[in-house]
């Protein structure tokens, strides 16, 4: 579910998302405040839960980077955040940050579409039926297959 955040009263809603498509602004049900998505768009400040990185990444067994440039901070240093002996996958259109300039021995890059490039993972690992019949749940949660990518 697409959640969302009322910019008057800070509500969450899941509401909002067929009237951005329609190209309404979608307003908050309890205030009539603007809703905009859970996201941080660029120059807001990160909510704290950025912040479990710090004691996510040591633990990570393996790190997955897709659809980034990696030029922004903080998100440009994630990539390093983990350890050395830290297998890391890049699915991406570019070789970008640390996969460009500062690779290590486990790095695998996936360079291509992101959307290729994530099915022939889910491929590789045998996920296929389970990645189907999950997106063929969100295309009816959503709408119809006109509100999603997985399946073109």
């Amino acid at each position: 579910t697409r959640r969302a955040s009322c910019c008057g009263c800070t509500r969450r809603t899941s509401t909002g998302w067929r009237d951005v498509m329609s190209g309404a602004v979608p307003r908050c049900p309890t205030c009539e405040g603007v809703v905009k998505p859970d996201i941080v768009f660029f120059g807001e400040e990160l909510p704290l839960s950025f912040f479990k990185y710090l004691t996510d990444f040591p633990l990570a067994d393996l790190l997955i980077v897709m659809g980034t440039s990696l030029e922004v901070e903080p998100f440009a240093s994630l990539a390093g955040a983990v350890r050395s002996s830290v297998p890391r996958l890049l699915i991406n259109r570019d070789l970008v940050g640390p996969f460009a300039w500062g690779r290590r021995p486990r790095d695998v890059t996936q360079l291509g579409d992101v959307v290729t490039g994530v099915k022939e993972l889910v491929d590789a690992l045998g996920w296929s039926q389970e990645m189907d019949a999950l997106m063929a749940t969100a295309t009816i949660k959503l709408g119809g297959p006109e509100f999603t990518f997985w399946f073109d």
